[in-house]
């Protein structure tokens, strides 16, 4: 029969169970890693993985209540907990691992919002992910009081710095298809400096007129971020659906022969629910009929089933030579590391399957042979020619996962 949780389990009592059990494995065999600690206490109350007792934890918590208060917008009990324990105003958690004046804010819960600048929380932190701040957040889901109450408490209208390179405007305006007009007007109103895929989402023609006026190349050479694919100004009218918007862009010199980093075009973006004279004028342009037509598969990314999120990144990182995207929950159970244009997903316990082989073609793989052997890495075959013209070394990661290296025109 599995053991009871306490009555309010914390997370801090989580990981010394783990540690404990940890110690208790290494008496009998000195190679016992943490993964499999977590795996045994998560069994003995009852659950199948360390995650599953994790979330269950974290509800049961005084950390999950005051989470799950900040994101419900139930003030009487974030204050209650937050006196309490004051230090539990810096604890992070909900989606994407957030401060809780992020959470609150992103839910437009004023009150919440409120409260947490009277404790004195600090309108100016940013998020871990995205490096956006609470304001980002409440301009992100359309909250017109909060944004106010955020300005008033001194948040940067500006708020530049974020991953999206968007800026708090760009967060009202830019994402899918919110554009919240009233929160990007108040933000104008209060001095926030203008973007040109601000401008083009909010189909403010005097606003594209003068920022193509100071900076003609801008139309040709401004680009979203990687998180959007690097779209121009006239991708993202076609996106919005703003018929008047690229009927500017293209008198201002817009390209529509551009690509994306997913390889499309601005007429590769228009559907079904487009207006039908955004499709004429890109055509009348210049654009390629045929790119009407192309439904673009846009990635492939590969999901590593792994036991230790943080200990496969750190041996992506230090012996492969990839950098951290990101990661998600803590401890993190799902990450991604990335190194040029190939992206690997890491998931803890759940999707895919020990032994998955993934084919990556680089310029010189004797090159990173060497590189290979000087970090560690576990190289399993060193570079071989094959008869179908691909020079290739085989790789594992810590999970038995395989890389195939290979450079071609070696045979």
């Amino acid at each position: 029969m599995p053991k009871a949780l306490p009555p309010r389990p914390h997370i801090d009592w989580l990981k010394k169970a783990a540690k404990e059990r940890l110690a208790d494995l290494r008496a009998s065999d000195p190679t016992a890693k943490l993964h499999q600690a977590q795996l045994a206490v998560a069994n003995e109350y009852g659950f199948a993985s360390w995650r599953a007792l994790k979330a269950r934890v974290d509800a049961l918590s005084l950390y999950g209540q005051v989470i799950a208060a900040a994101l419900s917008g139930d003030t009487r009990e974030l204050e209650q907990r937050l006196v309490e324990n004051p230090r539990n105003l810096e604890i992070t958690g909900g989606p994407w691992n957030r401060p809780l004046l992020h959470l609150a804010a992103g839910e437009g819960h004023l009150d919440a919002v409120n409260l947490l600048l009277r404790l004195g929380f600090d309108v100016h932190k940013r998020d871990r992910l995205d490096n956006a701040t609470a304001l980002h957040w409440a301009a992100y889901g359309g909250h017109l009081d909060v944004v106010k109450r955020l300005l008033a408490g001194g948040a940067d209208v500006d708020g530049e710095g974020d991953e999206h390179e968007l800026g708090v405007i760009g967060w009202a305006s830019c994402f899918q298809q919110r554009v919240h007009t009233d929160v990007a007007e108040l933000l104008l109103s209060r001095g926030a400096k203008p973007t040109i895929f601000a401008a083009v989402a909010l189909d403010r023609e005097d606003l594209v007129r003068t920022l193509a006026a100071r900076d003609p190349s801008l139309l040709r050479t401004r680009k979203m971020s990687r998180f959007e694919k690097q779209r121009t100004p006239l991708h993202l009218a076609v996106l919005k659906n703003r018929p008047a918007m690229v009927r500017l862009l293209l008198a201002l010199g817009a390209d529509v022969r551009v690509k994306d980093s997913q390889g499309c075009t601005p007429l590769s973006l228009a559907t079904a629910a487009n207006d039908a004279s955004i499709v004429e004028m890109l055509v009348a342009a210049g654009a390629d009929p045929k790119e009407r037509k192309i439904n673009r598969f846009e990635s492939a990314v590969p999901i590593f089933n792994v036991k230790n999120v943080p200990a496969s990144i750190e041996y992506y990182v230090d012996k492969l030579g990839f950098e951290k995207e990101w990661d998600w929950g803590d401890p993190p159970t799902f990450g991604c590391v990335f190194r040029d244009e190939v992206r690997i997903f890491l998931c803890q316990e759940g999707q895919g399957s020990p032994g998955t082989w993934i084919s990556i073609f680089v310029q010189d793989v004797d090159a990173l042979y060497e590189d290979y052997k000087s970090s560690g890495a576990i190289i399993q075959e060193p570079p071989t020619d094959y008869p179908w013209g691909v020079r290739e070394m085989n790789v594992e990661d810590l999970d038995g996962h395989c890389l195939r290296v290979g450079s071609t025109g070696h045979a």
